[in-house]
């Protein structure tokens, strides 16, 4: 039986057929991954450049992720499906289509994967936060998923991973954000994991690796493997900032992560673009060199 279990998590990869400005990092990741060859790896959403008008966009990411070594699933961030109607920045409902795109292309909305056995049991649950507040019909069915599979656990310590965060700073927080999850559906998720056994949350979506602790909860973003922003006033240290992922390690001693910067990382900042068009997801097209698509189409 093994004695420690390795989840790596990577997130916001941004991965595009047609409009390539973010893929430079991904076979370098695909490298790092068949060298650390980890239990499991999880993506925690945007997944794609531009999936909620762009389904390719979704294939395109979800054959990148076929060539990983290990199993893995993801989850659908807002440029993968949208974003709740009430919070939609860029005029990009979750609907009926997009998370059917989602789910033809790349995987269920909602998971959970169970990893080890004996002593060493871990539970992975995946949620969609475009639905947490947005008054969709499956909203309530992933509300359902999630309390049964606290249920169910068996006493297994549950690693939850979501794209949003509940929160950036304020748990209390009530203005409408694009940043966290809605107010309403955050106080849900908190109450629930911290009363069912959730060892931590892991999130994506704002491009930076933080840590923070909700009365002993563990909330951790990963960094981004694409680009990212970076202040006109960036701190002293800039290292959370930069591209990268993140591995976790779970063991008799508990859970703990840590952030990976490989070295061939290349660590993009679209703030020249971000700063006056508001998204990147409005870039020109880049296509692929037609053999590199042409190999993955075909893989």
């Amino acid at each position: 039986m093994a004695e420690r279990l390795t989840i790596v998590q990577v997130s916001d990869t941004h991965l595009s057929r047609t409009h390539a400005w973010f893929t430079g990092n991904w076979p370098v990741f695909l490298d790092e991954m068949r060298a650390l060859s980890p239990d499991f790896i999880v993506n925690s959403g945007d997944l794609s450049f531009n999936g909620p008008d762009q389904p390719d966009d979704l294939a395109y990411a979800c054959a990148c992720h076929e060539q990983l070594p290990a199993r893995w699933r993801a989850i659908a961030g807002n440029h993968d499906v949208g974003e709740a109607p009430v919070a939609s920045r860029l005029s990009q409902p979750v609907n009926d289509a997009r998370l059917s795109a989602w789910r033809g292309h790349v995987g269920p909305s909602w998971w959970s994967v169970d990893l080890g056995e004996g002593t060493l049991r871990l539970r992975l649950i995946g949620l969609d936060t475009a639905l947490m507040g947005s008054g969709h019909a499956d909203e309530a069915a992933q509300t359902a998923f999630f309390e049964t599979s606290l249920s169910e656990r068996d006493g297994a310590p549950v690693l939850v991973f979501t794209h949003m965060p509940p929160f950036i700073d304020d748990p209390h927080e009530e203005r409408i954000t694009t940043q966290c999850i809605l107010p309403e559906p955050r106080r849900w998720l908190l109450d629930r994991c911290l009363s069912a056994g959730v060892i931590a949350i892991a999130s994506g979506h704002i491009h930076r690796h933080t840590a923070q602790d909700y009365h002993g909860l563990p909330i951790v973003t990963a960094p981004a493997t694409s680009f990212v922003n970076m202040p006109k006033a960036p701190p002293a240290d800039i290292s959370h900032m930069r591209t990268g992922y993140l591995v976790w390690h779970f063991d008799a001693e508990g859970l703990r992560h840590q952030m990976v910067r490989p070295r061939l990382f290349m660590s993009v900042d679209a703030s020249n673009w971000a700063e006056t068009a508001r998204t990147t997801t409005n870039l020109p097209p880049r296509p692929l060199n037609a053999p590199r698509a042409e190999r993955l189409q075909n893989s």
